[in-house]
Parts: C-alpha cells; sequence; structure tokens
C-alpha cells in the first residue's frame, strides 16, 4: 500500500515542475506564447527574438491585458554588456491643453499606444523579422484560442465596462463562454501583419485612422496627430549595490522601480517589516505624483546561451480591458493616461494630467547579480507589483532558490489598503490585520530566468494562474 503523499513532497513536486533547465528558456503567462518563443531558436532567433514571438501569441489569448494598443516597458542585457532598459510608455494627448477632460475609464481615458514603438525597438536587438516573429500569433489568432479559467476570470469583471463602452466587440460575442470555447481574432491578425511590415509606425496612418474614428464616435479626444509619436527610449538601468557584492537593477521612473531599489535598500540595513517599508514609499511616491494603478499586464522573459537577456511587462493598464473601448477589429485601448494621472490634482502639480507629460505606471522590472550569476524577474498584478517584487527578491537574497521563490507565500495588498495573506507569507498580523487566504491564491504570475556564472540557464514560472517556463537544448 503507498504512502499518502506530504504535504512537504506535493510542494517538492510542484517546484520542480514550476523550474526549467537549458541552454536558452522563455518564459510567459501562456505556455503556447512561451512555446512560440521557445521556437524561435531553432530559426536561429535570439532571446529578444523569442521574447517578442511570446509577446505577440500574448496578445492574442490575453488581449484583455495586452496589445498593440498597449505599452512595453523592458530590462535587458545584450551579451556582454550593461543590463539597460527600455521604456515606450505614451503621452498625454494634444487636446488636455486645450481643456479636455480626462477620465479612468471609457473614451476619454485612452491614451496614445506605446507598444508598436517598443516592440520594434526590441526588435532591432534580435535578428529574426517580423513577419517571422508574428507567425505563431497569426495563426493562433485565425485558428482561434480557447478561453482559459484565468481568462474568464476576467470577463465578468469587464462585463459592465464593456456593455457600456463596447457592446458589440468581440469579447462579448458569446453570451456566456466556457472554458475551452474558441475565440477567433481575425482583426488582431490582421493588425499584426500590417505591424510587421510598418512597425513602430502602425498607427501612423490607416490604422490610426480607424483608432481616431471609432473613439470620436464614442466620445473621445485623441487625434491621428496624437498618434504621430515614437515614445520608446533605452536608457540605463537604476541600481543599488548591496551587501556581499550583489548589485540590484530596475526599469526607472516613472515606473516603480526606483520604489522597489529603494525598499530592498532599506530592508538590506535593518530590521524593518517588508509590508511596512512598501507601504511608506507607496504613499511618498502619491506625494510626489508618482503611484499608478496597472492592472492588465502581463510578463514574457528570455535567455539564451550567448548571454543574451530580457524581461519584457506589456500592459493596457487597469482593469481589464483597458479602458473598455475595444475596435471592431478587437483591439483593446489602453487607459494610461485615465488611471496613471492624477485626475484631481492642481494643474501644473507633479501628477497633473498634461498634453505630452509620460503618466507613472506600476510596471517594472529587475535584475540580481549574485555570486551564482544575474537573475532577472517581473510580475503583473497592479499595485501589488511592487510588494511581490519585494518578496520575491527579498527570497532570492536569502538564499531560496527560482522553484521555491515562485511558489514562497505571498502577502498582498488592493487599491483599498486591505491585505491578504497565503499562509506562512511574512506579514505582522497584528500590524496589517490581513485576510487569510488559501495557498497559492493571490493571482501572482512572477517569471525568473537565471543565466549562471557558467553560462548555464534555469528559468521558473509562478504556479498560481497557469504561467509556464520552457526551455531547450
Amino acid at each position: 500500500m503507498s504512502a499518502v503523499p506530504t504535504m512537504d513532497a506535493a510542494l517538492a513536486r510542484l517546484q520542480e515542475s514550476c523550474v526549467v533547465r537549458g541552454r536558452q528558456a522563455v518564459t510567459s503567462a501562456v505556455p503556447q506564447a512561451a512555446a512560440a518563443g521557445i521556437s524561435t531558436f531553432a530559426l536561429g532567433g535570439n532571446a529578444f527574438d523569442a521574447a517578442l514571438a511570446a509577446c505577440f501569441v500574448e496578445t492574442i489569448a490575453l488581449p484583455m491585458k495586452c496589445g498593440l494598443a498597449g505599452d512595453v516597458v523592458a530590462l535587458f542585457r545584450v551579451a556582454g554588456g550593461p543590463v539597460r532598459a527600455l521604456l515606450s510608455i505614451g503621452t498625454g494627448a494634444a487636446s488636455l491643453a486645450q481643456g479636455h477632460k480626462l477620465e479612468k475609464l471609457g473614451a476619454n481615458s485612452v491614451g496614445v499606444p506605446g507598444a508598436p514603438d517598443g516592440y520594434a525597438t526590441l526588435h532591432g536587438l534580435g535578428r529574426l523579422p517580423l513577419s517571422t516573429l508574428i507567425g505563431p500569433a497569426v495563426t493562433a489568432a485565425c485558428n482561434g484560442v480557447r478561453w482559459t479559467r484565468t481568462s474568464l476570470s476576467y470577463l465578468p469583471e469587464a462585463r459592465d465596462l464593456l456593455t457600456r463602452w463596447s457592446p458589440g466587440c468581440v469579447y462579448l460575442s458569446q453570451p456566456q463562454p466556457e472554458v475551452d470555447d474558441v475565440l477567433r481574432l481575425p482583426g488582431l491578425a490582421a493588425l499584426l501583419e500590417d505591424f510587421a511590415s510598418s512597425g513602430p509606425e502602425l498607427f501612423f496612418g490607416g490604422a490610426g485612422a480607424q483608432l481616431v474614428s471609432e473613439l470620436a464616435e464614442r466620445g473621445g479626444f485623441l487625434t491621428e496627430q496624437d498618434l504621430q509619436i515614437r515614445p520608446a527610449r533605452i536608457c540605463a538601468a537604476t541600481e543599488v549595490a548591496l551587501k556581499e557584492g550583489r548589485q540590484l537593477f530596475a526599469i526607472p521612473a516613472p515606473t516603480h522601480g526606483q520604489l522597489l531599489v529603494d525598499a530592498i535598500a532599506r530592508l538590506e540595513n535593518g530590521a524593518e517589516q517588508q509590508a511596512t517599508v512598501v507601504a511608506e514609499l507607496r504613499a511618498a511616491a502619491r506625494e510626489r505624483g508618482r503611484d499608478g494603478r496597472d492592472g492588465g499586464t502581463s510578463v514574457v522573459t528570455a535567455a539564451d546561451q550567448e548571454g543574451n537577456v530580457v524581461v519584457i511587462v506589456h500592459s493596457n493598464s487597469f482593469p481589464r480591458f483597458g479602458s473598455g473601448v475595444v475596435l471592431s477589429n478587437g483591439l483593446v485601448l489602453n487607459n494610461r493616461p485615465g488611471r496613471g494621472f492624477d485626475l484631481q490634482a492642481r494643474p501644473g502639480s507633479a501628477n497633473a494630467p498634461a498634453a505630452g507629460k509620460t503618466p507613472p505606471t506600476t510596471l517594472h522590472a529587475w535584475a540580481l547579480l549574485d555570486k551564482s550569476g544575474m537573475t532577472f524577474g517581473a510580475t503583473p498584478g497592479g499595485v501589488n507589483q511592487l510588494p511581490w517584487n519585494v518578496q520575491s527578491v527579498s527570497n532570492l537574497l536569502d538564499g531560496k532558490t527560482l522553484a521555491q521563490t515562485v511558489t514562497a507565500p505571498r502577502w498582498g495588498v488592493d487599491d483599498k489598503g486591505d491585505y491578504s495573506a497565503e499562509p506562512g507569507a511574512s506579514l505582522d498580523d497584528a500590524k496589517f490585520k490581513p485576510r487569510a487566504v488559501s495557498p497559492l491564491s493571490l493571482r501572482s504570475v512572477q517569471q525568473l530566468v537565471r543565466v549562471a556564472t557558467d553560462g548555464s540557464i534555469e528559468a521558473a514560472a509562478d504556479p498560481r494562474t497557469g504561467a509556464r517556463a520552457c526551455a531547450s537544448y
């Protein structure tokens, strides 16, 4: 008679299933996206090609969270080079200088898309043509993707929003879709093909005219002139030296990367609680006008044997389905200005809406250099991106493996400031009074990839919502 597995044995098996090792690796929130990324290596691609192929599949499998009308940030290292950051976040519309008012959701919340220029800039570090990299995503859009428990969970949260602003959209075409029902998105396939030929100027022509026209029908004020910009920029990562020769890197402002660096530096040099440090830093960020509320977000990581590593965070902002405005081709428009700016701020203050101004965002990624090598990571999660990244970096600094880190008990906080904690999470219960939740129930999707000092690659994906790590030899 076989023994009943213990909880420790079950956790060990779960941890082993979360981690992969090989000469190349890709992680994604969607298994098929990770597989698309891995397939590019056989075609001669590098980590940047792999990450982009995975991102494009995610725009089809998770169009409520990311897409060509969203934004992109990334942290990366070209083999042998320094850690650098990409920011491609759309700015406020010119009409804001003419008295138009932003709203958090709907047609008047929509921002300039940063994704096309962001993807195209990263593509400049790859090898394969965009037409090749979009291939798996175009096939998925035409043949159809299947609703999953994860993607279906976002629909009830946004149904009222979609019904108000986009009642005829493709995501409401099935009254009550179920797991494994097929969703076809030929309009997004055509848009990806347009992107493959026009790259960063995707919305400079016909696609932009369509966006502006359909948005205007709903009362929006974004113009074709607003779309004639390329917001992507590559810059130095923000960094801090830690004990024992370790270094932490992150994407700089206007993301929360600087808050992560500040939090880890404080935790290394004192006995403060994680949640206390995070709460204080977020409060200070709000006063400076740098606190965001992104929630519709996804993450991809990739690494190759040459030493190229990248983690991409792409987002339609918050909540799921971004602004709630969906074009006739299925494209979900972001609401980065509506959620990122403080709509009650005095004109001219740090986080007041303004034409040409970049809204703050919670989006960020990080890299940790230690004696074992360099680990890159990120997570979606809106206001929990900072808390969850603080917890993961802290776990790695404490010597936990990648698998242990993505399965470690977590605590989280919501927009109202209420806390939740999985059993065993490092949180002061008396001070924060968290709501107890089940193990592995907080919807974190932490993804990590490490290039060791000997060149070997290891990647891990959080099991909470079906993220996947893939590797090849």
